[in-house]
């Protein structure tokens, strides 16, 4: 059996982001009511996590308030999965979309 994973720049295995092994039950809907206004999501320490922008726009995310620029660390543009992994220590995942009523859903993955 042939598995394929990739590495991210932090030297994570990491799964293709269009074939993710989610845990069941794990997954969390992400909306926004205001374009770019900060919100956040609670997510498990050192965890691997799928993310799939689905309605309306894109997400980007923090492990700091998005509302700064230079916390941004990933961007998920609509219509597309992106793997993100959560630094040991950390449990909230900081987002905005770019347009009202962004909808993506946030799964986490097997290790």
């Amino acid at each position: 059996m042939n598995e394929v994973y990739l590495s991210n720049n932090a030297g994570h295995r990491v799964p293709p982001a269009d074939a993710p092994d989610p845990i069941a039950a794990s997954g969390q809907t992400l909306t926004n009511a205001t374009a770019l206004a900060a919100d956040s999501a609670t997510v498990v320490a050192g965890a691997t996590y799928a993310f799939t922008s689905m309605l309306l726009g894109g997400f980007i995310f923090g492990i700091a308030a998005t509302t700064t620029a230079a916390n941004i660390i990933w961007a998920c543009p609509i219509y597309k999965t992106i793997i993100i992994v959560i630094p040991t220590g950390v449990t909230t995942l900081h987002y905005a979309t770019n347009v009202i009523n962004g909808v993506g859903y946030l799964r986490r993955l097997t290790d």
